[in-house]
């Protein structure tokens, strides 16, 4: 069976996405870290290399905006000896550091994405054949402008439609971003099966409103331990959800700010529900402390219009 396969990496506090599409094309959506990213940055550049299979240039990469979580691994990726075919990129080149405008740079065919790339009949591209084809969507870039000064608001939002079967992923999108997609987009056309929860999974974006429109049922967010992402009033939001799926029994830890203690509180929920995280409760000689474990999950999306999730811990949730 021929399948879209989405690799939501575990990169410490950061994001990063690896797609493979049916045809072999590959898509790399952000790659960064700032938080243990010498060991968690360093097993996503490995799990990359490993499923490139040899291969060193990846066809597509879209950085989705210019804070150094979602690209400052780029420049590491290119030093261990990979290129791209095409680079998209939010925001003036004066957003990214030195070593990712030099990515940019020296890149072929870089492209700045505008509001309105994509109509719902008009993909930003079409990658394969009419078989295997993959649709990918641009749902906005630079929202409201590209010299705004708010990053997360003008990140890249894509949708990935192959067959039957739709994934969203939001960077680090605000609520004033999601609003926008919704004025821009039909419900009918946003409904999508995966989701990639903007901004880590935070409280102040990932609207309600937002998630009865998308209507997912399975939920990605790469989570971090210095802002208290996802937070639990968001997982909660979540947890409302419908068309939400049962997968395997796994633990999720979320977190809430104590305004009194002017720190964040943790807590780790066990659950069915397809909801992705990568923090996970480690207790040792010192306590118990919350910690990114290195697990990268893969969510395929069938030709025959069935769901997959596994990770790099094993589980698998077999089709549904």
């Amino acid at each position: 069976m021929a399948s879209l396969d989405i690799y939501f990496l575990d990169v410490g506090q950061g994001d990063g996405t690896f797609i493979i599409c049916p045809d072999k094309t590959t898509i790399l959506v952000d790659l960064g870290s700032k938080k243990n990213g010498h060991i968690a940055g360093k097993d996503a550049i490995d799990t990359i290399d490993g499923l490139m299979k040899g291969k060193t240039k990846i066809d597509y990469l879209f950085v989705t905006h210019g804070d150094g979580d979602h690209y400052n691994l780029i420049p590491e990726l290119v030093k261990s000896g990979f290129s791209f075919g095409k680079v998209y990129y939010s925001g003036p080149k004066s957003d990214y550091n030195k070593d990712m405008q030099g990515v940019i740079n020296n890149s072929s065919s870089a492209g700045f994405l505008d509001q309105a790339h994509s109509t719902e009949k008009k993909p930003l591209l079409t990658i394969g054949s009419a078989s295997n084809q993959v649709d990918v969507f641009l749902l906005s870039a630079n929202y409201p402008s590209e010299d705004d000064d708010d990053k997360n608001a003008k990140s890249i939002c894509l949708m990935l439609a192959y067959g039957s079967l739709k994934a969203i992923l939001m960077g680090d999108a605000e609520a004033e971003t999601e609003d926008f997609i919704m004025q821009t987009f039909t419900k009918a056309f946003l409904k999508a099966d995966v989701l990639k929860l903007a901004h880590h999974g935070a409280d102040s974006t990932n609207q309600e409103s937002w998630l009865k429109v998308v209507q997912p049922r399975i939920v990605s967010a790469s989570a971090d331990q210095k802002w208290g992402h996802p937070y639990s009033s968001t997982i909660d939001r979540v947890l409302k959800g419908k068309r939400l799926a049962d997968i395997y029994k796994h633990d999720i830890v979320a977190g809430s700010y104590v305004q009194s203690a002017r720190d964040y509180d943790w807590e780790t929920r066990s659950t069915k529900k397809a909801i992705l995280t990568n923090l996970y409760e480690i207790t040792g000689s010192m306590g118990t402390s919350w910690q990114a474990a290195g697990v990268a999950y893969l969510v395929q999306l069938g030709d025959d219009g069935r769901l997959g999730v596994g990770d790099t811990l094993k589980n698998i949730s077999g089709w549904f």
